[in-house]
């Protein structure tokens, strides 16, 4: 789509105030955690394909774009009371930036979809969508909350999508949905989302946080060296899963991760009981 003045201006002032309006932006950040860990969930093995941008320059839907091979997905997010699609041609609504977006992913000849993600849980948005963008259009509700751990409660789209990615799946406590809920958010506002940031640095970032254990690689192997001599301590119980080893003794209980190293100290130092055992995982 040409770019006129008029239309130049428009998106310079519409930038600009989405950029003032991310500060605190609550409903963003939160909307932003679960697509994360959604994609976590539906992405394994291929985390670095998906890569997440915010605030995108010169762009109508721009509040956040997930791009992958597969199709880029534009998001617009509005956390308002009232809401309406307005007219296509009017300058302004929402309708005319769908329309105009739609105009510019097809001129590139761009694989993509549009979304709008609202938090007014009566709105019809969705079925009124306007007959030209429906197509490449769709409406997503979204719950909003000033707090992270209420809405891992209430929201059951985001406590489905973290439960799919916990050791514990749908035995998960909810405290540990809401660590990780909330690791992931640190994470997010400790990114440059301005630029495109991939999963799998998310991801990366995420899992230097210690005792976070997410599930989404195959269970680390243990050698038979290693078993035999974990199975001969007496009342020692231990599971790995994902990259951590979970272990107990008594009234004893401990988790760490479970890398290379762990085992070949573990068989160099050959423990016999609970303190040899803790000095070798130590």
């Amino acid at each position: 789509m040409e770019r006129t003045d008029n239309i130049r201006q428009y998106l310079k002032n519409k930038h600009q105030g989405g950029e003032n309006n991310q500060k605190g932006g609550l409903f963003e950040d939160f909307y932003a955690v679960y697509q994360i860990v959604s994609y976590i969930a539906n992405h394994k093995y291929s985390f670095d394909n998906v890569k997440f941008q915010t605030q995108l320059e010169d762009t109508f839907v721009d509040d956040m774009l997930i791009a992958h091979p597969e199709q880029n997905i534009y998001h617009q997010l509005k956390n308002t009371q009232s809401l309406s699609w307005g007219k296509v041609d009017k300058q302004g609504d929402i309708a005319f930036d769908f329309a105009r977006q739609i105009e510019d992913c097809k001129e590139r000849g761009e694989k993509f979809s549009l979304k709008l993600i609202y938090s007014l849980k009566d709105s019809k948005v969705g079925e009124q969508t306007p007959e030209e963008i429906k197509d490449q259009t769709s409406a997503e509700y979204f719950e909003y909350s000033s707090d992270l751990n209420s809405l891992v409660i209430t929201s059951a789209p985001l406590r489905r999508a973290l439960m799919a990615i916990t050791p514990n799946g749908e035995k998960a406590p909810t405290d540990d949905l809401s660590n990780i809920a909330s690791v992931f958010l640190g994470v997010w506002k400790g990114c440059d989302s301005k630029n495109r940031i991939s999963l799998e640095e998310i991801i990366h970032r995420a899992e230097s946080f210690k005792h976070i254990n997410l599930k989404i690689y195959p269970d680390e192997e243990m050698g038979e060296d290693c078993k035999r001599i974990l199975d001969a301590i007496e009342g020692f119980e231990y599971h790995i899963s994902g990259r951590m080893f979970y272990w107990s003794i008594g009234r004893m209980n401990g988790s760490c991760p479970w890398p290379d190293e762990m085992e070949a100290e573990i068989i160099r130092q050959h423990p016999t009981d609970k303190w040899g055992l803790m000095s070798a995982l130590s």
